[in-house]
């Protein structure tokens, strides 16, 4: 078992790291954060399971990638880090705009993919994805800032807050820009359905970006959807209520 990541590179470029061993867990991150935001599920997980944890194109270590940042780039990139790391039976674990990849994924290449669990996955009709190129254009690290503070329910530390903060940060406007641009016509339920394998779909009670009524109308047009809530918690389950958020990823695994 690799008690430390180890860092890989696909032959497009993109950079993973891998822990664990076991089945393996293909982990994606939310949009303008990276694969450090699932520290503490790698570290959960890592005795059970291969975690396996990107940098999509444009983002952390894979910074240096050039666009176009759609979703069908995103699909492929995964599928080729599944078939050229081997990962066979994998389970994709995403969170909002990585849910969406995670799905994009399923869809295009259900072969590669044996179960889905989409953490607070995203709709352009939930969220006022199309407003927000002006504030980020007018402040980039404010914006930042405000969007680490706006994720939780619960009470964070500073030290967690602006660790959340850097994060953002550290994305390229650029990519930022053209990535929101994807979530401002994203409707999960309009393609859910075309999903094979099963999913999960993991909404919080208070959570203003993506709400369990959307959890719910995906889990319904998902042939072998369900939907877990994860109560008093906001949109980023992951850190939120992480020891929840482990609970459901560990019970859900148990079924497939």
């Amino acid at each position: 078992m690799h008690d430390e990541a180890v860092r890989f590179h696909t032959s497009k470029g993109m950079t993973f790291y891998v822990r664990g061993k076991g089945r393996p867990i293909v982990f994606l991150h939310g949009w303008c954060l990276n694969r450090k935001m699932w520290v503490y599920a790698e570290e959960a997980l890592m005795s059970e399971f291969q975690v396996v944890t990107p940098d999509l194109p444009g983002f952390g270590q894979s910074d240096h990638l050039a666009g176009p940042y759609t979703l069908d780039r995103y699909g492929n990139e995964v599928k080729t880090l599944l078939e050229e790391a081997k990962l066979d039976g994998a389970i994709l674990v995403g969170f909002a705009f990585g849910a969406a990849v995670a799905i994009q994924c399923a869809t295009t290449f259900p072969a590669n993919v044996k179960g889905v669990v989409a953490v607070a996955v995203p709709g352009a009709s939930h969220s006022p994805y199309s407003r927000m190129p002006k504030a980020m254009r007018r402040d980039w690290p404010d914006f930042a800032r405000k969007s680490a503070n706006a994720l939780f329910h619960t009470p964070q530390s500073e030290a967690t807050l602006h660790w959340l903060e850097a994060l953002f940060a550290a994305a390229p406007l650029p990519v930022a820009l053209e990535t929101v641009q994807v979530l401002s016509s994203y409707e999960p339920v309009e393609v859910v359905g075309r999903v094979e394998a099963p999913v999960l779909f993991l909404h919080a009670d208070h959570d203003g970006v993506a709400p369990e009524s959307l959890g719910l109308a995906c889990a319904q047009a998902t042939p072998k959807g369900r939907l877990e809530v994860v109560r008093d918690c906001g949109h980023l389950i992951v850190l939120d209520q992480k020891i929840a958020f482990h609970e459901q990823l560990k019970s859900f695994l148990q079924t497939i």
